[in-house]
């Protein structure tokens, strides 16, 4: 499925090795740069073109140098015609280091002593290698580098190989070499250089594992090593492949101004410190199992990605698909007390059913024409839905073939690129078949079941969030149902179709790692909502998962809905409790200004009032990971529901920040301002600007845009996107905002757009502003007036994300006009 197009380099020329020599000024911000690449000349050529961007090219042994900043290309016209075979240009250049967390760039920090400090590092996924130097900047153009960096004597520098020379080189600076690097695509490439400490260790097999923070931090580090080292060593074990084959180190490197989670570059990832720092004494249960899964995401690209990458963006699933499935995969392997495919299921399914949910979704595998484009599919369906599918996948051939198809895909194309049809191909049989209405296909379907008998009659559709239609795509579906009887498995490819089935009740989907959704008849809701308890936490979560998508689409009515999650009073799984008080959450969002909406929230309430008598606010020694998630969870839902005594005694705790303990302390901050005076926003700033945590910061910033009031929320939003929170952490503070603050939250977006464009208008953040500021309210004249601000004002590099906002206001809308009276009714 290679896209030829404009938007790709010409291959008559070729990129073979760089050798790269970079020069930083950390005082200046800028770079002074050489590289030398061996070419291969396929054709006969006067023309090499490559990317350049926000570089200014001093000259070109070749000959003549043409920039066209637009297509972000430089065309070296050669003096003589290039005959057909190997040719070496070498190019002088020099730099910006932005402040803009892409290219080569600055990052700043305080150390211990209260002193600003600044490091310059990369960040080149999709396509800005090109803002650090001239290069072939297309995944499939693979080619060796060697790296060399000029920085300041005190400094550490760190790129993707080992050091092989460091030498004293002019004015007092040193000269770092590299050894060379296996075939890479230029978005890999790293190079980081500041103030660093490290730990380190080393895996069974002699790998050098490091991670490097900025001075006073490393300690913080510790977990993500103990993690790093025990990962390599699972997924060297599960692929085959030793990671040693490729790269000799792995470093790990914590960056304090960092627009994603991490980056995979190969022997030298870079995180986000919220993505890498534990403190024993401080940090979270969520806090430490994020900090696993991302260092096991990122690992597990340095096979997927890294060792065998994708031929065109259009495969980038290939990636992130597969580094989101490995990475709960070895999550379970390192940390099977946390029952992480319960979390698989509430964390990443569910979110790309949610996205694949919409008329404007996208096919896992997106045909990708414009580089440009890259940025907005790094999305819940590239990660989540893809990463459900393998699940799925595996469930269905069983997790010894499917590992020993992924192990043959890899060995084949090592150092290489590939797409879909490789790996399908590996697997072998019928699996392409069957996984190209999975990948190649919007949507996901729902399976109707009927009781007749002694049999199920079944029947599949495309599932949208705002109803049933026409659309007549089939899928393939691996059938596993669960009833008192046992487990029984088949497939179901056809519209229609039949299962036998026991008497009494029967859970189609069990263990739900089936990539859709099951609507019963009255009869078998009955019987499930009657028999929850006989059920395995994935399946209870599943079924409530299951008939909120079924009621926001019409297929199950209110009472329906409310009478299932009411049987959940005796829960005691928090991914299950979270998903049922999300839902009467969403619910009293919907139908906010309704006399009906108070009534949703008094039945979370009551759901949850119990649960929180059960289990207290104070840990006691010994609790598990589970009893933990389950508190937060429930003191979480009965502070939003807004249940007195749990708002109350939130409260009393906020007066004594200190005493909190990590798992309820954002509970305790979102009390404050949702429910607190005004003053609380001046506690939560002061306590922002003492936190010394990443990870308490962001539950902060996120408090801070819970008030409901105007004025300190417009002041929260102010703060928000001051110098005193930092570029990547500004959209936190527009994501919580109660329904009736909404209508002040978009206002305050359209009034600040302007500095919201000129910061994040080109980078995958403006995304999240978007939908953050302008998803809530459910009614078609803010549906309008969003279209209308941003036909006026376009985003470009939230094209996507804002349609599918539109989307789900709409559908938001047309659910509350449909059924309005029904909850009513039901409340009567």
């Amino acid at each position: 499925m290679t896209e030829t197009n404009e938007h790709r380099l010409p291959t008559d020329v070729v990129p073979r090795a760089y050798r790269l020599t970079l020069e930083p000024d950390l005082e200046k911000f800028t770079f002074n740069g050489e590289v030398a690449i061996d070419l291969d000349v396929r054709q006969a050529t006067r023309e090499i073109v490559l990317h350049a961007a926000e570089l200014e090219i001093q000259s070109a042994s070749l000959g003549e140098v043409r920039m066209d900043a637009a297509r972000e290309r430089a065309t070296i016209v050669a003096q003589e015609p290039l005959k057909p075979g190997p040719v070496t240009v070498t190019i002088r250049f020099t730099g910006t280091l932005n402040d803009k967390m892409r290219g080569f760039y600055r990052s700043t920090y305080t150390r211990p002593d209260g002193s600003k400090g600044v490091m310059a590092t990369t960040q080149f996924e999709s396509t800005s290698a090109r803002r650090a130097f001239p290069c072939f900047d297309e995944p499939a153009l693979k080619a060796t580098f060697d790296v060399t960096l000029v920085v300041p004597k005190a400094l550490t520098a760190i790129s993707n190989m080992p050091v092989v020379l460091d030498e004293t080189a002019e004015g007092g600076r040193r000269r770092v070499r590299y050894a060379k690097s296996p075939v890479m695509p230029t978005y890999l490439l790293a190079f980081i250089v500041g103030e660093f400490e490290s730990i380190e260790a080393k895996t069974k097999d002699g790998v050098q594992v490091r991670v490097f923070s900025t001075p006073g931090r490393v300690e913080l580090c510790r977990f993500a090593l103990e993690t790093a080292v025990r990962g390599l060593e699972f997924f060297g074990g599960y692929y085959g492949i030793p990671y040693k084959k490729s790269i000799s180190k792995c470093d790990l490197i914590a960056v304090p101004d960092f627009e994603y989670g991490a980056m995979e570059n190969w022997g030298a990832i870079t995180f986000r410190e919220t993505a890498i720092f534990v403190d024993p004494k401080k940090s979270s249960v969520p806090q430490r199992r994020r900090v696993a899964e991302v260092v096991l995401h990122e690992l597990a690209h340095q096979w997927f990605g890294n060792l065998v990458s994708p031929e065109w963006w259009s495969f980038l699933w290939l990636n992130e698909s597969f580094a989101t499935f490995m990475a709960y995969k070895a999550e379970h392997a390192l940390f099977p007390e946390w029952r992480v495919w319960e979390e698989y299921l509430a964390a990443i399914t569910s979110a790309g059913k949610s996205l694949d949910s919409l008329r404007s979704s996208h096919p896992v595998e997106v045909i990708v024409r414009d580089p440009n484009e890259v940025d907005q599919i790094f999305d819940a369906i590239s990660y989540n839905k893809g990463g459900s599918v393998l699940w799925m996948l595996e469930q269905s051939m069983g997790e010894e073939p499917f590992r020993k198809g992924v192990a043959k895909y890899l060995e084949s194309h090592s150092y290489g690129n590939a797409g879909t049809d490789d790996l399908w191909g590996a697997m072998g049989g019928e699996i392409p078949k069957m996984m190209d209405g999975w990948t190649r296909r919007v949507g996901w379907p729902v399976v109707h079941a009927r009781r007749e008998g002694g049999s199920l009659k079944l029947k599949q559709e495309r599932f949208f969030l705002d109803g049933p239609s026409e659309d007549p795509t089939v899928w393939d579906i691996p059938v596993a149902s669960l009833s008192a009887s046992g487990r029984a498995t088949s497939r179901f490819s056809s519209r229609e179709g039949a299962m036998p089935a026991p008497a009494g009740w029967v859970k189609l989907n069990a263990g739900q790692s089936g990539f859709y959704l099951v609507n019963y008849d009255d009869a078998g809701w009955k019987e499930l909502a009657a028999s929850v308890a006989a059920l395995p936490a994935a399946d209870r979560f599943g079924l409530q998962e299951d008939a909120y998508s079924l009621l926001r689409a019409g297929y199950l009515s209110v009472a329906a809905y409310l009478t299932l999650a009411g049987s959940f009073g005796s829960e005691e799984n928090h991914h299950v409790m979270s998903g049922i008080a999300g839902g009467l959450g969403a619910l009293a969002d919907i139908f906010h200004g309704e006399p009906a909406a108070l009534k949703v929230e008094e039945f979370g309430r009551k759901l949850v009032a119990p649960i929180v008598g059960r289990i207290g606010w104070d840990e006691k020694e010994g609790e598990g990971h589970e009893r933990l998630l389950l508190r937060s969870t429930v003191l979480g839902a009965a502070v939003s529901f807004s249940e007195p005594g749990a708002v109350a005694e939130a409260k009393r705790r906020f007066q004594d920040p200190g005493a909190l303990t990590p798992n309820i302390r954002s509970t305790v901050f979102f009390a404050a301002a949702r429910h607190g005076e005004d003053s609380a926003l001046d506690a939560l700033i002061a306590l922002y600007e003492k936190a010394d945590l990443p990870e308490v910061k962001v539950q902060l910033l996120r408090s801070m845009g819970a008030f409901r009031r105007e004025a300190p929320l417009r002041r929260a939003i102010a703060y928000a996107l001051s110098d005193k929170v930092r570029l990547q952490d500004g959209m936190f503070a527009f994501a919580s905002a109660p329904m009736e603050a909404k209508p002040v939250v978009w206002s305050l977006f359209k009034e600040h757009f302007a500095t919201i464009d000129q910061r994040y208008g080109k980078s995958g953040l403006i995304g999240h502003f978007v939908s953050s500021a302008a998803a809530g309210i459910p009614s078609e004249s803010h549906a309008a007036d969003v279209e209308a601000f941003f036909k006026s004002h376009p985003v470009p590099y939230a094209t996507e994300k804002l349609k599918q906002t539109l989307e789900g206001i709409r559908a938001r809308a047309k659910f509350r006009a449909k059924n309005a009276a029904a909850l009513a009714q039901y409340f009567k």
